[in-house]
């Protein structure tokens, strides 16, 4: 008894909410094409291994042009001044992380927050009832890296409106709606880099796209908007620049992308064969036919205390929860309190019931079954 608490002991403590992989074949390879950019002394920023990551990502998307900056906030903020969204609304999931509104405030639109459905993905219905005269724009978010059906129905929308559809695909590296790629869904969409992603590069982001006119002036605008690079400004641009560094990583994390979401769907079944036939608390979200999710979240909805079984997973067996999706609407955020024109229930209600546990390509089959145990028992 003493051997097998030792052991359970020694698992708990090896099972972090997140760990993001880089092989070591890749650290090295990394580490020799960062000592070859120095040694020639080449620029440093949107050099030619940026040019080789836009290429390469667009390729995999399946999309005309990707254009790299420094983070998914600033690829979503320069889709929306590139749509010139200013002094209209756009309507946003109330579902999400705040940098989503964020970004709609910075081009200048105030945001609608929208209801979700039950797979915590914006809801067409409540989208329509939403839509006034001066709104330019929906944003559709793959929440947890899941690309809804519903999103069909929001391009439908959309078109017959005449409003642009924008993807907010940070968490949707690789993740497809019916053999379509995210990225491939709407006029333009952002993807993120950040640490927690599916792929990172540290901080990073990426506008894919078919438009020639939004690529154009998506690469103005990140580059402080000089004209063709020089000391005349047409527009108000920023620094939006993604660096060569990052783009040595992104080149490598790319390569490995389709084996990382193989790798989280392999957790993914050892999870959803746990909870099948577990406490009737915990249901996992089912993938919808036709969707294929790269697994950035697994969410349960979970009928339990959410806080106490978090407390409880840590405390009794040093499992951390990968984060939820997201535990407060925006709606709800303070700093959003004089934008908010009513109460959104079905997200009020789902937020407060969901637990993510951790998924990553490093969590080996045995951890993935002792966090599922562990949270059976929590529960139970």
């Amino acid at each position: 008894m003493a051997a097998e608490i030792s052991a359970r002991e020694t698992t708990a403590r090896r099972i972090p909410a997140q760990r993001y992989d880089v092989p070591e074949e890749d650290i090295d390879q990394i580490l020799g094409e960062l000592g070859a950019l120095l040694r020639t002394r080449s620029f440093l920023s949107m050099g030619a291994h940026c040019e080789i990551f836009e290429r390469r990502f667009a390729d995999y998307v399946g999309c005309a042009h990707a254009v790299s900056v420094n983070t998914g906030t600033g690829a979503l903020e320069i889709i929306l001044r590139s749509l010139d969204v200013a002094g209209s609304e756009v309507i946003v999931p109330t579902n999400t992380f705040a940098a989503t509104a964020f970004a709609v405030l910075h081009a200048g639109a105030t945001p609608v927050f929208a209801d979700c459905a039950d797979d915590l993905v914006l809801d067409p219905s409540d989208v329509e009832r939403r839509l006034s005269a001066t709104t330019s724009a929906v944003i559709v978010v793959h929440i947890g890296g899941l690309v809804s059906p519903s999103t069909h129905r929001l391009d439908e929308l959309c078109r017959r409106r005449g409003l642009v559809l924008v993807e907010d695909a940070a968490h949707a590296h690789g993740s497809a709606l019916d053999g379509r790629r995210a990225g491939t869904l709407g006029e333009a969409a952002a993807f993120s880099f950040f640490s927690t992603k599916v792929m990172t590069t540290g901080e990073g982001g990426m506008v894919t796209t078919d438009s020639d006119e939004i690529a154009q002036r998506a690469r103005l605008l990140r580059d402080q908007a000089k004209v063709e690079g020089l000391n005349r400004h047409d527009l108000v641009g920023y620094n939006w620049r993604l660096s060569e560094l990052q783009a040595i990583l992104g080149v490598t994390q790319l390569a490995r992308l389709d084996t990382f979401i193989e790798e989280r769907r392999r957790v993914a079944r050892i999870y959803d064969r746990a909870f099948r036939d577990g406490p009737a608390c915990l249901r996992p979200l089912r993938i919808p036919s036709g969707a294929e999710s790269n697994y950035y979240k697994y969410v349960i909805h979970c009928d339990a205390d959410v806080e106490s079984v978090g407390r409880r997973l840590f405390t009794e067996h040093r499992v951390r929860l990968g984060g939820a999706v997201y535990d407060v609407p925006c709606h709800q955020q303070p700093v959003f309190a004089g934008l908010s024109r009513d109460p959104l229930p079905r997200s009020e209600s789902l937020c407060r019931h969901h637990i993510c546990p951790p998924i990553y390509p490093s969590l080996t089959d045995d951890e993935a079954q002792y966090v599922a145990d562990s949270l059976i028992e929590v529960v139970s």
